[in-house]
């Protein structure tokens, strides 16, 4: 027998074909062999494309740098918990080594991920300021109309923090839902943003047209009424 290859395969089906037949039946024969193995070849090829690039995705993350050790994110608060377009959101965060003391990060930025079921909007690099507590920082962001909405998370974003010594972290994003501690809540509900009033141009741009047509129909109706009344005298 030949092996499971498919280039042996089709040798070996080419010989017992020609055994059988050496008319042009035979050839036939072969070429609707070549067929089916090109068609089992080309349904393969996905799969195998679609397992190689699931593979990549995944090893897509570099490991986070560290010199030393990795920063840790403990914990993640924002305020309110509630809020609309225009409301402005103050996250505090905390930043420690993993033997717990606080961290000062170098240079003062960080990352910060707003995600929900309706998507998500992204923040790098971006100021935070000491609140006074060693490793505490507050990250202060006003709502728009181009954030998720519903119950947003607020994740600190994988190695976005540094202490200026060669120091990365956290190893993973971080909302209040990864961190050990339990009065913590990184959790905004966001509603819709409240329709505005219609504009004195929108209005008319809407409604100019009905508007021309109801004021035309009067003059019209004012005129046949006349000419009515004058015909009369």
């Amino acid at each position: 027998m030949p092996s499971s290859d498919g280039k042996s395969f089709l040798v070996y089906a080419s010989i017992r074909i020609g055994r059988c037949d050496g008319s042009g039946f035979g050839m036939r024969m072969y070429s609707t062999a070549v067929l089916l193995m090109l068609l089992v070849i080309g349904f393969s090829l996905p799969y195998a494309t679609v397992a190689e690039t699931a593979t990549t995705a995944t090893t897509t993350r570099t490991e986070c740098p560290t010199y030393l050790t990795n920063l840790v994110v403990d914990y993640v608060d924002s305020t309110p918990h509630s809020a609309t377009v225009g409301t402005t959101v103050v996250t505090t965060v905390h930043v420690i080594y993993p033997d717990g003391t606080p961290v000062t990060l170098s240079p003062e930025t960080l990352s910060f991920r707003w995600s929900s079921e309706t998507g998500e909007k992204i923040f790098e690099n971006v100021p935070v300021v000491p609140t006074g507590d060693p490793g505490y920082y507050t990250y202060t962001q006003t709502v728009t109309e181009d954030f998720p909405t519903g119950t947003v998370t607020v994740y600190v974003l994988y190695c976005c923090a540094s202490d200026g010594l060669g120091n990365y972290g956290p190893t993973d994003d971080v909302s209040s839902d990864e961190t050990l501690t339990v009065d913590d809540n990184s959790k905004v509900d966001i509603g819709p943003a409240t329709p505005k009033p219609p504009t004195l141009q929108e209005l008319l741009s809407t409604y100019a047209v009905p508007i021309a047509i109801v004021i035309i129909l009067i003059i019209a109706l004012l005129l046949l009424l006349a000419r009515a009344l004058t015909k009369k005298k």
